[in-house]
């Protein structure tokens, strides 16, 4: 049976004590002493997470996928893992704006991220800096907030370039002045916390509650994904700076590949994800986060699956094209600088948003003159195997013989 909220009981019952059962119910959830309590108080109570049996078997399944993850991740080159986590960075940063109605392309993101800052003008900001805190994300060295000053710091970088006009932060960090978050039929469905000092006070509620050793780390992320929202300390950009601290916060118990995938995956699924933010400020569900706990767990389920999916498809595909072009280097007259030049553009066909590298990557990967490498593309080029597919920068990836070829 599916874990029920305390407002689709209270609907399912009939009976005249159906308020004082609520009341009841709400009451001992909150004491459980399995439950988890964030000490952040709201109109309809304090903020809780009961333990019930879905939850603890949904968390088991999260992590018994985290570890197929990691092992798929691990089993892939270094190249091919950069490719990927690369592509899952710009399909956050699409999926984030995407769910803010703000439009971004693939393209256009890659671009940021390829370009260099010292040659781009204010507008190229836009995005750039958003891309960069979720491409930080893989290394394994993005911290948490420890204070409501690292909060604001992360909002300037997820903000970076917007032009926020009269809805940019007018308070010592946040914002000032009261703020409603309107629906879809143009009524108010959220007031965030009335004044900057409410605002640093639920803020250092959530980092408390993040910070606890006695509280699992998934709980703690999912949970403050909710407060950060409740609160809502900005006029503009909490959905996109509340969604970068999700995935910040996951990357700790979770691969950095997994929490790079949420914002897609919510994207493609965002009714349940607005659904479960509703359900969970209901008068009848009494501050209860369970469910909303629940749905974004799903979520990461979800994504998990298909990254699983996706890693074992690919790093088959991989191991395929290494073998053929083992036994087509013979054939073909390639040398060994030509067929490592290509199991560099295999790698990036299957795992890289956009298939072609530039030739200041080839050197790189080659640890040769950048001539050199390029003697050794020309001649892939020659032989129709690898087509150049750009000037300024040059930029090269495999052609359709080339691809024909490793198809086997």
């Amino acid at each position: 049976m599916a874990y029920k909220s305390l407002m689709k009981l209270f609907y399912m019952d009939a009976s005249s004590d159906r308020f004082a059962n609520n009341k009841c119910l709400a009451a001992e959830r909150l004491g459980a002493d399995s439950t988890f309590r964030t000490g952040m108080h709201t109109a309809t109570g304090e903020l809780f997470i009961a333990l019930p049996h879905e939850l603890s078997v949904l968390s088991e399944q999260v992590l018994r996928k985290e570890r197929v993850v990691q092992s798929l991740q691990t089993a892939i080159p270094p190249i091919a893992r950069g490719a990927l986590v690369r592509s899952l960075v710009i399909d956050e940063v699409v999926g984030t704006n995407d769910l803010e109605g703000i439009s971004s392309t693939r393209k256009q993101i890659n671009e940021l991220l390829e370009s260099s800052p010292a040659s781009e003008h204010v507008g190229q900001k836009r995005f750039r800096e958003l891309a960069k805190l979720y491409l930080g994300l893989s290394g394994g060295n993005a911290m948490p907030p420890g204070s409501p000053e690292d909060i604001r710091a992360i909002y300037d970088q997820v903000m970076a370039g917007e032009d926020l006009g009269k809805n940019a932060p007018d308070g010592r960090l946040f914002r000032r002045s009261g703020v409603e978050v309107i629906g879809k039929r143009g009524n108010p469905i959220h007031e965030g916390a009335q004044t900057e000092a409410e605002i640093v006070a639920g803020l250092g509620n959530m980092l408390a509650f993040t910070a606890s050793p006695d509280v699992p780390q998934l709980y703690s992320a999912v949970a403050s994904h909710f407060m950060f929202e409740y609160i809502h300390p900005f006029y503009d950009g909490n959905g996109r700076t509340g969604r970068y601290l999700l995935a910040l916060y996951l990357s700790e118990p979770l691969s950095a590949l997994t929490s790079l995938s949420l914002s897609r995956e919510i994207a493609e699924n965002r009714s349940p994800y607005y659904k479960a933010f509703q359900d969970a400020e209901a008068p009848m569900n009494h501050g209860e986060l369970t469910p909303f706990v629940i749905q974004m767990l799903e979520y990461v389920s979800s994504a998990q699956d298909r990254l699983i999916a996706d890693l074992g498809e690919k790093s088959q595909r991989l191991g395929e094209c290494h073998d053929l072009l083992g036994r087509a280097g013979s054939d073909l007259a390639l040398t060994e600088r030509e067929s490592e030049l290509l199991y560099l553009l295999v790698q990036h066909d299957l795992f890289a948003a956009f298939p072609s590298i530039q030739l200041e990557e080839a050197t790189a990967y080659m640890r040769m003159g950048r001539q050199s490498t390029r003697k050794h593309l020309g001649s892939l080029v020659e032989k129709s195997l690898v087509s150049q597919v750009g000037g300024r920068p040059l930029r090269f990836e495999l052609s359709a013989d080339g691809r024909r070829l490793l198809e086997g």
